[in-house]
């Protein structure tokens, strides 16, 4: 009998140990009254809450876990936001609204040290590059162009842009086999080469070779970056009806823009209904479509209305993780690929502040 119930308390506290199913946010932050809205995103949908004479209390459940999080505090029509990299688990904080967005961190948690340490490893590169961008701001404000302004700057910037890779390169080597190291990997699909990729690839211990962060690295070193001339990169996704389509199905004689978007991209929501009208104006010379970057149908879905449920929308349930995202290297949204009607990649166009059709006709007559 004492066996039994011995048996049946450690039964007991391991399920208390390892069923936690939420994150469970405690401490305090000062500087923030009683009545300023905050929210917390990491799990299926944003949940607000406000502060106790400073004291945060606050759970949510994470979909996917460990996971990036964020709070944001409303103030004044601003907002603030600090990031996280958190799991279901419980954690402190203390801080101050001072310390807001970068010098949080999240006490007695498994992950979030490790992003603290890499904020860290490139503070000083933040900075500089801060500073310039306020530089960039002033002399914009002052009546210069943005396009001579940036151009002033760029060598500075791309210096900066270079050492942070390399910093960031060194990083994922001693940290690939951790949960924090692997969510790293997407952020920098356009920045290391095929080789680096590899090296990093020949550093996973092979319990995580089937992990969907993993196989995205294994894409990046199977694939190089495109470049004018080089032949699109086929792949499988799915319609709006959920049926399984490729890329290739939508070659027939007209060029082919390829169209990275996503429903809770502020540029892309903005876009939608121009690029929609452009789809329509273009449509005897060229083929649109837009591949939402999104995990699930439902967003596909709302980002079809935003284009007045017109044109072509695919997505894939990887999202981010997708091997398409990796191929073609995509950082951005909105972002478009220019094809030949033969499937030869001609241009990238970046941002919403572009004169997309303007550009099309060009590259194309």
């Amino acid at each position: 009998m004492t066996n039994r119930i011995i048996v049946l308390i450690t039964l007991l506290l391991s399920v208390g140990i390892f069923a936690q199913d939420k994150l469970h946010i405690t401490g305090k932050i000062t500087g923030i009254d009683n009545k300023t809205k905050l929210s917390i995103s990491g799990g299926e949908k944003e949940k607000e809450f406000y502060l106790k004479d400073g004291v945060i209390d606050v759970e949510v459940s994470l979909k996917e876990a460990p996971t990036s999080v964020s709070i944001s505090v409303y103030d004044d029509n601003d907002i603030i936001r600090t990031y996280f990299y958190l799991g279901n688990e419980s954690v402190t904080i203390n801080a101050s609204i001072d310390d807001f967005p970068n010098e949080v961190v999240a006490k007695n948690s498994k992950f979030d040290g490790l992003r603290y340490e890499n904020y860290w490893l490139s503070k000083d590169l933040d900075k500089k590059r801060n500073d310039i961008n306020e530089i960039i701001e002033k002399e914009i404000g002052e009546g210069a162009k943005p396009q001579v302004a940036y151009a002033k700057y760029k060598d500075e910037l791309d210096t900066i842009r270079k050492e942070e890779a390399k910093r960031q390169y060194e990083f994922l080597k001693k940290h690939i086999n951790t949960d924090y190291g692997r969510h790293l990997i997407r952020f920098y699909v356009d920045q290391f080469t095929v080789e680096q990729f590899n090296i990093l690839y020949s550093l996973v211990d092979p319990v995580n070779i089937n992990r969907n962060e993993i196989k995205f690295l294994k894409t990046l070193c199977d694939s190089k970056q495109l470049e004018v001339g080089d032949m699109y990169y086929d792949f499988t996704a799915l319609n709006l009806k959920n049926k399984e389509v490729r890329f290739s199905d939508y070659y027939n004689g007209k060029y082919v823009l390829l169209d990275f978007s996503n429903v809770y991209c502020w540029f892309c929501g903005k876009a939608a209904p121009k690029t929609a009208v452009i789809e329509e104006e273009l449509k005897d010379k060229v083929m649109y479509v837009t591949y939402h970057t999104g995990d699930n149908l439902q967003e596909a879905q709302k980002y079809y209305e935003l284009k007045g449920k017109k044109g072509n929308i695919i997505w894939n349930k990887e999202g981010h993780l997708h091997p398409a995202m990796a191929m073609y290297r995509n950082m951005s949204t909105p972002s478009y690929l220019l094809f030949s009607p033969e499937g030869k990649f001609i241009k990238e166009i970046n941002g919403f502040d572009t004169d997309l059709k303007a550009i099309i006709l060009k590259e194309i007559e």
